[in-house]
């Protein structure tokens, strides 16, 4: 177990991203959704360490239409049914944001990823 040099960020859907993901569910699934089932489809991004909340914030702003399309491509890649907005405050309000200064890494394993 080792703490790591970075600062974590997960992204969760809100009640507008569970409402789009809904409407591009599959017939079997449709209105089984809710925002407590989407809490697993969040994800957890690793950014350099901040020592300041204000600087994570800066980096969310600056890299808001990378993560909302992410986000979205996580439940289908088929760009044309991604919303036409996505600008910040469509961003915020389709995402819940929390941050974490602590990373522990509890893995006994190398980390291992591919590059997107």
């Amino acid at each position: 177990m080792r703490v790591v040099n970075r600062t974590a960020v997960s992204v969760i859907g809100a009640q507008p991203y569970v409402d789009w993901m809904r409407s591009r569910d599959a017939d079997f699934n449709k209105g089984t959704l809710t925002v407590a089932r989407a809490r697993p489809f969040g994800t957890a991004y690793l950014l350099p360490e901040f020592d300041e909340e204000s600087d994570v914030q800066e980096w969310i702003e600056d890299n808001h239409t990378w993560l909302f399309e992410y986000q979205l491509s996580t439940w289908t890649e088929d760009e044309s049914a991604w919303p036409s907005v996505r600008d910040l405050k469509t961003f915020r309000e389709w995402f819940h944001v929390d941050v974490h200064s602590t990373v522990v890494d509890v893995g006994e394993d190398d980390i291992e990823g591919e590059e997107l």
